[in-house]
């Protein structure tokens, strides 16, 4: 009996901590919102055309990169990129969207057209 009201015990502390825990992981789950990695994690020939872009490391928002895989196209919104020279990619409040599409295993330009910036 004395074995048995020590486990419940240990198991009501036990779980009386599970929400402490949970809700410190989720405050660790914050990110910063220009990221490196919403362009480390897209297709080379995107990368290599963001590199041509920028003078020096780039950073983008979440909302910077966007894939339909119906059409299997990338649609890169360059006003959600941040890097030196970018400014000739803007002109007052239009901004460069750009978008790629999949040619077999690669992605290549397939339209460049300005429109109303989104921020």
């Amino acid at each position: 009996m004395a074995v048995r009201t020590l486990l419940l015990a240990i198991c009501a502390l036990l779980l009386s901590e599970l929400p402490a825990v949970s809700k410190g992981v989720s405050v660790g789950n914050k990110h910063d919102p220009w990221d490196s990695h919403h362009i480390d994690d897209l297709p080379p020939e995107v990368r290599h055309y963001i590199a041509g872009i920028c003078k020096g490391p780039p950073a983008a928002q979440h909302d910077f990169a966007t894939y339909s895989p119906h059409e299997k196209r990338w649609r890169i919104n360059l006003e959600y990129l941040q890097c030196n020279g970018l400014g000739e990619f803007r002109r007052g409040s239009q901004c460069l969207d750009v978008d790629f599409t999949a040619v077999g295993a690669h992605f290549h330009l397939a339209r460049k057209a300005y429109a109303d910036c989104g921020f």
